[in-house]
Formats: C-alpha cells, structure tokens, sequence
C-alpha cells in the first residue's frame, strides 16, 4: 500500500508540471504518454515489439496529433488514416500470421489513443487549464467514490462478467460524489458558465469515465492479461491510470465541447 501511495504521488506530480505548463509541453507530453499506452496495446494484442506494424502505428498516433503539432488540417488526419488501412490491410495479404482481425485491432488503438490523448491536449489548449483540471478531478472523484462506496455498499453487479467487482451502488456512488466535488471546484474555480453545465458535463465525465473503465476491463479480459503494463509499481501500465480519461476526452471531442 505504501508503494502504491508513494507511485501515485510520483505520477501526480510527472503529470501536474507540464499540464500546469501547458502549451506544446503538455501537447508533447500527452503525445508521449499516447505511444506508452499504445505500446502497452500492442503487447496485449500480441503484436511484435518494435516491429513494422508496431513502428507505422505508432506514426498513425503522432500523425492524428498533427494538427497540434504540425498545424495540418483535418484532410491531413483523413489521409494519414487512409494510409494506415491500406497499409493494414495490405500486410494481411503479404504477412500470412497477420489476420484481418488483427489488421482491424491494431487500427483501433491507434485511433482510441491518438484521438483520445490529443482530444485532451486539445482540451487544455481551447478550454484552459482550470476547466481541463476539473474534468481530470472529476474522473479521479468518480474512480474514488465508486471504490469506497461500492466497497461499502455494493451488492447488484454493474457488468459481472466484465468486472466481477463493479456494482450498481458504486457506480452511483462514483457520479454523487463527482457532481459533488464539481461543485465545490466550481465555487472555488468558477470552470463552468454555471452551476447547471457544471452538474451536466460531470455527469457526461463522469458516465464516460466509468465506460472507459470496463472498456479496458474487457479488453484483458479478452486477452488474459491482469495489466496492461508494469511500468507504475503497484499501479500496472499507464493505460491502467488512463483508460477513463481516453473515453472522456473522446467523448467531450465528439460531442462538440472540445
């Protein structure tokens, strides 16, 4: 437990410097942190480490960061995704062990991670710092309170054969207590136009962020793996910290508020 403190505080303070920073530091920053949980993706989904198909995914995450980096348009993205399909699917005629489904899966996360860090970048830059900090401590409020409160509470399982240990009441629990702390941020930050989107938007995050979860729970599930990485001891991978904040942040994209 006290390692799992100490990494928690370690990773707190490696992400607050360049978030508070901003700018393209946490742009980069977010790029980086887009390739480690890609990495961490393709060693789950069995692709070869460092190999042809890890290396041109890897360049579709920073391709889909480009127009964050490289002032390019939205054509740009189009073509480099038309690029990567062509290139997926051709390996599936070429390379005999590298099926279709697997052409297919590899294309995901390269579109859930690029779009889902640099939709946060893009958070931080169009939003602001304080408003992209409340969305952040209202995933961290969701993930707590559900754990407390289901630990306490929960008896009706919210997706049993996902996450055995999720329930209905912690999920409940996960939200009260984001709305609550949103509001106390909103007081004191002022993030929101007003207290009514300060109330909604939680609720969208905080929804999202529960999704985002078993989304990731599914997928090791999928593949036997308990985590997705070691690199955080007593945390596992960085897309263990993250696969909350990756739907959220694709969800605010999609919906328009980023």
């Amino acid at each position: 437990m006290k390692q799992r403190i100490l990494m928690g505080i370690v990773m707190a303070i490696i992400f607050l410097i360049p978030f508070y920073i901003g700018g393209d530091v946490f742009t980069y920053f977010s790029l980086i942190l887009a390739l480690m949980v890609f990495y961490e993706y393709s060693t789950i989904i069995n692709i070869r480490r460092f190999g042809t198909k890890f290396f041109v995914g890897a360049i579709g995450v920073i391709l889909l960061f480009s127009p964050l980096l490289f002032e390019k348009n939205a054509d740009f993205q189009i073509s480099s995704l038309l690029a990567l399909v062509v290139f997926f699917i051709t390996a599936t005629v070429f390379n005999k062990g590298f099926s279709i489904e697997k052409a297919g899966t590899v294309l995901i996360g390269v579109l859930y991670f690029g779009f889902g860090f640099s939709s946060m970048a893009e958070a931080h830059i169009e939003k602001g710092l304080a408003w992209t900090f409340v969305v952040i401590l209202t995933i961290w409020a969701t993930d707590s309170g559900a754990y407390f409160i289901g630990k306490k509470f929960g008896k009706r399982k919210l997706a049993k054969t996902i996450s055995p240990n999720k329930t209905i009441e912690g999920s409940l629990g996960g939200m009260m207590t984001a709305i609550a702390i949103a509001l106390l941020l909103q007081l004191s930050l002022n993030a929101y136009e007003n207290y009514l989107e300060a109330i909604s938007i939680t609720l969208l995050v905080s929804i999202a962020a529960q999704i985002g979860d078993l989304v990731e729970s599914g997928l090791k599930r999928h593949y036997g793996v308990k985590d997705s990485g070691k690199i955080l001891p007593g945390h596992g991978g960085v897309m263990d910290r993250m696969d909350s904040w990756i739907f959220v942040f694709i969800g605010l994209k999609l919906i328009g508020i980023v």
